[in-house]
């Protein structure tokens, strides 16, 4: 009675059931459960996605009419109706800044579970949001407008403010439109909504499944040749029967079966395990691809999700728990392949519960679970891991699976063999693996939870914070869409833990709990605690907008186009000319933000005698326009001014004191190494110091007296190849060029606003630049391709833009390359006939003189000038090959002007190296498919290498092949060594040169194997060395093997087996040869004797001389008792001559005994024919037509010919004339005559 009253009370509050004892696992959602069971046995870059086990609500309010409310209440805060009623009024421009985020914080509530659902199943809200979405845009369009008016007629920190408010209701609009309704329309076409239900629990696992899917897109640019991903559920056995039952009512349960064969995890496998009361069930779905385009991979996947029936019925049921882990690679380890695609699991040995049941291998249950594992980095002691596993176990890894990444799983379950928990057993298994590394796990032996580890450097794991799941991701820009707040892996950190020094750190995400901080377990490798506090929550300003890539073909392009931009945002704010007194005066907006009052005090008192700007790489570059910047403004003064590299300044120029100097450190990130060991370095000796960065909160803006952020001071970007970074820092280093020299004095209000305007006019500069992407394209198409040596020259603030532009050029195109004053490079290596791209555009008249003379010595020496100049200038005209024109800047801007077209012009000539790549990947697929296509048909290699077909594609792409290079399109990026080897190659496959002199050629024997083997790898290579893709760092280590495993193929039959049973193999013919004998096992029915015979004496060209001998090895059967000749007489002559001098197969009759002989040239160590087997052969009775034809092979047109010659039309039933040791022993003459003879007599029987 009591239990009735605590169980009704319950029910008021929601709770639908009341349990003592009982496992979560197996109660409903919303129950409540005293004392609940947990059992003690094996309890338990990657990105994912792990959502809370909670309740829906019984009713969602949506905040719909709220926003529109809102959304309303801004338009009385326009600019235009605030300057009627209220001018200078900024704090309420749209409302004020609490009003956007009381909007957006509404706007993120709509990705919550159960209020996504609302919205993606009616057709009404959907209507509403779409509504908003154009009134926003509108006034965002309106207000946009009005910013652009306004610029430099507004104070510099009202401009700034109204900026940044249009950025917040651009990023409302984008949460919107692209967060909220665009991912609607994505995950209908992901759940085929037109064929199936949308019910609640398929739109909330398709949510999920679509945003690891749009996080792969975004990690990918760090690396595409392969992804996958793992989909976890575990459901009770009742819900489990239910589906099975579906799948049989739908003919789905054959397929369901046979996808769960094969140890080796591929696209579309599914795992089983069954363990009353519950059944897991991994579905798993791969891509390997190493050629290919940003997006590519994770369209395919979502297709395969999309087309899968099995699985879009499975989540349809009600399931226990669930999870998703994927992964995006750049292999280093171990050849692209499905089978090496992560995630892999702990099937992948040989010899692991698996069997073959009627035909079809499958997996049993395995007795440790289902395991799924991802990757990021390297398991650098793997080899002997791997040998100490196969030693133990007394398994093999399956030969399909090269990729390190299999030994983690296969680690963590010889623990749990040990009895050990899972968490125990995954952190003894990482513990042992050395190198740096980030892991990601889930296993249905915990379901419900994601296992994450990471140590060392150059990988990280985020764990995103979302209201109802978390997300993880190997990068920021993986968890941005749903939640700002995040906290990361530490495995760098190394402290005293239990027993020493222990690195590396563990979290495990729980899907039973209230989700944040609350739901991690930490700790670090060594097993010790970590307690995670709110201090380790991060919050981020990014957002997917920032990220997204909006259609550009690369991360690259978008960013460069986002340059004027990104330099207009770093302008506004910050500098302004207003009326005061009817005179105009400059405003430069730093505060002490920026310029503390104790610099700003030091400059104006004239106590900075020194100021260095530094960074690395591009930022280093950016650093020396900064300070030519300075130089031309403290050109009154005495204050020394430098750019120096981070890791040069801290090694060289610090002296003990350094009060009087000003360091400016210039970082994209803030969290480059050497430039943030340099700042502590200088500070320590009294240095005062600002650092220009690109992102808020970065390491370094917690280590200096100031920060100038660049554009928004949330830029990010993506590519590896930085550029925007590059643009908005040299202006931001002008700005605040111009404030210290405003502070010194030595500077007129005059000079401040002529710069002002300049600095207003280079956004549509660059503008201007971008337009002309189409013209410098094709120059970089035209020419990018015929140089091997490359070199950038610039003169005066123009070596700068050479020293950038040399940078880009080689992160995009591979390349080494230098780069030189204009003056040096007629004195350095002109011998090289280089590429030379000339930065000239700004330089003053008299400079401009000198380079065009320059110019003509380049072209005199045959190298191809490239030249980046003003408009209006034409004197290069007669000497560049290509003039790129820009418009004119002064001087000391020039050098942002000739990078952006030397920026553009580096991306177009990556696509153009990459395109030739491209054009030869196409090739290989074509020659691949028709491989596979032709096995598939029942031919062998042998076939395929000597068909008329397969020979002419060959011949076909080696005559454009040859072409190509004539026209120097290789020149750039192939080695002469690859093009020899691949020209060499398709003429062995053209059937254009003689199969005995592979091995001069390739070291290797000249069977069908081989030479298919070598191709493939030699043409996989120079794919992968002329591959280019722009927006990543290619990992050098990767190897292609396409094709090579279908093509080692073991050639079996009676004259096989007798070569077998002599020593020899197929590898010891030639190719025709081999061809030969498999088509006459059709005839022959049995080997009476056989003669082994030596060959020597030959000459190097493996050609017979007048002392060449034979002598016999071994004589079996039939040939015994036989005397041969040549044990009286060695010298090799007659027809053991000739077979030997031809190399190919014989079969006819012998001379003295009349007896059916087959003879075979065997190859050994070299290229010669060292062996000669003669077998007395039996013919077989009974025939097929279709056989003979084939046994007889070129001698069967032979015959036709002849017998065609008579005017007798011909017909293959003519064979049957006469008997098979007539066909095989006699010569193609006396065959048609007997042929002609029977005909004409009538004679057909």
């Amino acid at each position: 009675m009591i239990l009735k009253k605590i169980k009704a009370f319950l029910k008021t509050k929601g709770i639908t059931g009341f349990y003592f004892g009982r496992s979560l696992k197996t109660v409903a959602e919303g129950s409540l459960v005293l004392f609940p069971y947990d059992p003690a046995v094996l309890n338990c870059g990657i990105t994912g996605v792990l959502a809370f086990k909670r309740r829906s609500a019984q009713t969602v309010n949506l905040p719909v009419q709220k926003i529109e409310h809102k959304v309303e209440t801004l338009f009385e805060y326009t600019w235009e109706r605030l300057e009627k009623k209220r001018p200078g009024r900024i704090d309420s421009y749209l409302g004020g800044k609490d009003l956007l985020k009381e909007i957006k914080h509404l706007c993120n509530r709509f990705k919550a579970h159960d209020e996504f659902y609302e919205v993606f199943s009616n057709r009404g809200y959907r209507e509403q949001l779409s509504n908003l979405c154009a009134k926003l845009e509108s006034l965002i369009e309106a207000e946009d407008n009005v910013r652009i008016q306004k610029k430099g007629r507004l104070a510099a920190e009202e401009y700034e403010s109204m900026s940044r408010r249009i950025i917040q209701l651009r990023d409302i609009l984008w949460s919107l439109k692209y967060e909220i309704l665009e991912n609607i329309d994505k995950i209908n076409a992901l759940g085929s909504f037109g064929q199936y239900d949308n019910t609640p629990l398929a739109v909330r696992r398709l949510k999920e499944i679509n945003l690891v899917f749009n996080n792969l897109d975004r990690l990918e640019v760090r690396g595409r040749d392969s992804a996958g991903i793992s989909l976890l559920f575990v459901l009770d056995e009742a819900n489990f029967s239910r589906f099975q039952k579906t799948l049989q009512e739908k003919s789905l349960l054959d397929e369901f079966e046979a996808r769960q064969a094969g140890y080796v995890l591929l696209n579309r496998g599914i795992r089983i395990n069954k363990h009353s009361p519950t059944v897991s069930l991994a579905f798993t779905y791969k891509i390997a691809a190493e050629i290919g385009s940003l997006g590519d991979n994770v369209q395919y996947l979502r297709k395969q999700v999309r087309e899968d029936a099995i699985f879009q019925h499975l989540i349809r049921f009600p399931h226990i728990d669930h999870s998703a882990v994927a992964h995006t690679r750049w292999a280093s380890v171990g050849e692209i392949s499905e089978a090496n695609c992560h995630p892999v699991d702990n099937f992948g040995v040989a010899q692991d519960g698996f069997h073959e049941k009627d035909g079809v291998g499958v997996c049993e249950p395995n007795l440790t679970g289902i395991i799924h594992v991802c990757l990021n980095g390297d398991i650098d002691n793997y080899q002997s891991l791997k040998r100490d596993y196969e030693r133990e176990s007394g398994r093999a890894i399956a030969k399909e699976i090269t990729t390190d990444t299999q030994i983690i799983p296969l680690q963590i379950e010889k623990y749990l063999k040990k009895d050990k928990t899972l968490e125990t057993a995954f952190r003894l298994a990482v513990s042992d693996f050395e190198g740096s590394h980030a892991i990601a796990m889930h296993s249905d032996l915990a379901p419900g939870k994601i296992f994450l580890a990471q140590k060392g450097s150059g990988q990280a794991i985020f764990v995103g914070l979302a209201e109802d799941h978390y997300v993880l991701a190997s990068e920021s820009y993986g968890f941005v869409e749903e939640t700002p707040r995040y906290v990361k892996l530490d495995g760098e950190k190394v402290v005293e833990g239990i027993s020493g020094k222990t690195q590396g750190q563990i979290f495990v995400l729980d899907q039973n709990s209230s989700g944040g901080i609350e739901g991690i377990k930490a700790m670090y490798y060594d097993g010790m605690p970590i307690e995670l506090s709110e201090e380790d929550v991060k919050e981020t300003e990014i957002t997917s907008r920032d990220i997204d890539r909006q259609n550009y073909p690369h991360y690259f392009l978008k960013e460069i186009s986002e340059s004027p931009r990104s330099v207009e945002q770093t302008i506004e704010g910050r500098v302004a000319i207003v009326e005061k007194n009817g005179k105009r005066c400059p405003q430069i907006l730093l505060d002490a933000s920026v310029i503390p009052a104790r610099l700003e005090s030091a400059l104006r008192q004239n106590r900075i005698r020194k100021i260095f700007f530094m960074g690395q790489g591009t930022a280093g570059v950016a650093a020396s326009g900064c300070a030519e910047l300075l130089k031309y403004y403290l050109k009154e003064t005495d204050i020394r001014v430098a750019a120096l590299k981070a890791s040069e300044f801290s090694g060289f120029m610090l002296a003990d004191a350094l009060e009087d100097t000003l360091v400016v450190a210039i970082t994209q990130s803030g969290t480059t190494t050497d430039t943030n060991r340099a700042i502590d370095m200088a500070k320590g000796r009294g240095a005062y110091t600002i650092a220009i960065v690109n992102r808020r909160d970065s390491d370094i803006t917690f280590k200096v007296d100031g920060v100038l952020y660049t554009s928004t001071g949330r830029d990010i970007e993506m590519s590896v190849a930085s550029t925007k970074a590059y643009y908005s820092q040299v202006v931001g280093g002008s700005i605040l060029g111009l404030r210290l020299a405003q502070l010194v004095g030595s500077i007129t209000d005059d000079l401040i606003i002529a710069e002002i305007e300049h600095l207003w006019r280079l956004p549509a500069c660059m503008e201007k630049v971008l337009e002309k992407r189409r013209e410098i394209g094709q120059s970089a198409e035209k020419f990018a391709v015929t140089k091997q040596y490359w070199a950038v020259v610039g003169s005066g603030p123009n070596k700068i833009s050479a020293d950038e532009i040399r940078i880009k050029l080689s992160e995009l195109c591979y390349k080494t390359i230098s780069s030189d004053v204009v003056e040096d490079k007629k004195h350095i290596d002109l011998s090289s006939e280089p590429l030379i791209f000339v930065c000239a555009a700004g330089n003053r008249d008299d400079v401009v003189g000198d380079i065009v003379k320059d110019t003509a010595i380049f072209k005199a020496h045959q190298a191809v000038p490239i030249v980046v100049a003003t408009e209006g200038e034409h004197r290069f005209e007669p000497y560049a090959d290509a003039v790129i024109y820009v418009p004119e800047v002064k001087e000391h801007f020039a050098p942002i002007l000739n990078t952006l077209a030397g920026h553009l012009w580096g991306y177009y000539a990556a696509l153009a190296i990459n395109e030739e790549s491209r054009y030869l990947f196409n090739f290989r697929e074509q020659i691949h498919e028709h491989v596979a296509t032709s096995m598939d048909k029942g031919q062998d290699v042998y076939e395929i290498i000597l068909d008329e077909g397969f020979k002419e594609k060959a011949a076909r792409f080696y005559k454009a092949f040859k072409e190509r290079i004539s026209h120097n399109r290789y020149t750039t990026a192939m080695a002469i060594q690859a093009a020899s080897d691949l020209t060499l190659l398709l003429k062995y496959l053209a059937g254009r040169l003689p199969v005995s002199d592979f091995e001069f050629d390739f070291g290797i024997k000249g069977t069908a194997p081989n030479i298919l083997t070598a191709f493939f790898e030699c043409i996989g290579k120079v794919i992968n060395e002329m591959a280019r893709p722009v927006d990543a760092i290619k990992h050098q280590a990767k190897t292609v093997t396409v094709g090579t495993s279908r093509i080692s193929e073991k050639v079996e039959g009676l004259l096989f087996e007798a070569l077998g049973n002599h020593g020899f193999n197929q590898n010891q013919l030639t190719t025709s040869n081999v061809l030969v004998l498999k088509r006459l096992q059709a005839v022959i029915s049995e080997i009476k004797g056989t003669t082994l015979y030596r060959i020597a004496g030959l000459n190097y060209l493996g050609e017979p001389v007048e002392d060449s001998t034979i002598h016999v090895i071994k004589k079996e059967g039939s040939a015994a008792e036989l005397v041969s000749r040549v044990e009286t007489d060695n010298r090799l002559r007659g027809t053991k001559r000739i077979i030997v001098k031809n190399g190919n197969v014989f079969i006819g009759k012998g001379r003295t005994d009349n007896r059916s002989i087959l003879a075979v040239p065997v190859i050994s160590a070299g290229t010669n024919i060292d062996y000669l087997l003669l077998f007395n052969v039996g013919f077989k009775t009974q025939v097929e037509l279709e056989d003979k034809v084939s046994a007889l092979g070129g001698k069967y047109h032979h015959i036709r010919n002849l017998v065609e010659e008579t005017s007798l039309a011909w017909k293959d039933e003519y064979l049957n004339l006469l008997e098979i040791e007539e066909l095989f022993g006699i010569s193609a003459e006396k065959i048609s005559e007997s042929i002609v003879n029977r005909v004409k007599n009538g004679s057909t029987s």
